[in-house]
């Protein structure tokens, strides 16, 4: 009799035992589907926010680069001559257009050619003063504009050889007046 005490013990205690078990893979199998959620839950956290729109983004140094990684639009916090500036380059490398502005308040806008020489130059000056350069392929000044802070206006036409052929202006009174030389 023993025996059979034994073995029904043993046969209750197999039950116990796998009911025990199911009971664990089933709260097993519960646990992994809640991780699962909850990483991908996270995993949605950043992607959204990476893709959230920023108020402020801070970079010394921009660079827009083609599809051979090419520099053609670089926008820089400082130069060596400690302008902040913006510049768009050609194919070649080379600087066509350039925007910069200056510690001393001076600003510039030019347009260059293809050996990097300044065809056309808009610039203010601290002064108040502002102008307008066109330069031919020799680097000579060739029409200059400008006005000045007393209030005088003027616009010059320079020969080749750097004469100054035509001179139209305004003084600081408002007269306009005419000059050329032939």
């Amino acid at each position: 009799m023993s025996d059979s005490v034994d073995l029904m013990n043993d046969i209750h205690n197999d039950t116990n035992l796998a009911s025990r078990l199911d009971r664990v893979e089933r709260s097993l199998t519960r646990v992994r589907g809640t991780n699962l959620v909850l990483i991908a839950a996270l995993a949605a956290l950043v992607v959204g926010g990476a893709n959230a729109p920023q108020d402020t983004m801070s970079v010394r140094r921009l660079a827009v680069v083609d599809a051979n990684g090419k520099e053609r639009l670089v926008l820089d916090g400082e130069d060596a001559n400690k302008a902040a500036g913006l510049a768009w380059y050609d194919e070649e490398g080379f600087a066509r257009l350039s925007a910069k502005t200056y510690p001393s308040g001076q600003s510039s806008f030019q347009c260059l050619d293809t050996k990097g020489q300044s065809r056309i130059a808009i610039t203010t000056q601290t002064s108040g003063e502002s102008s307008v350069q066109w330069r031919d392929v020799n680097n000579k000044l060739r029409i200059g504009a400008s006005t000045k802070p007393n209030g005088e206006a003027l616009m010059i036409w320079m020969a080749p050889n750097g004469k100054q052929q035509i001179k139209i202006y305004t003084d600081e009174n408002g007269v306009a007046k005419f000059t050329s030389s032939g």
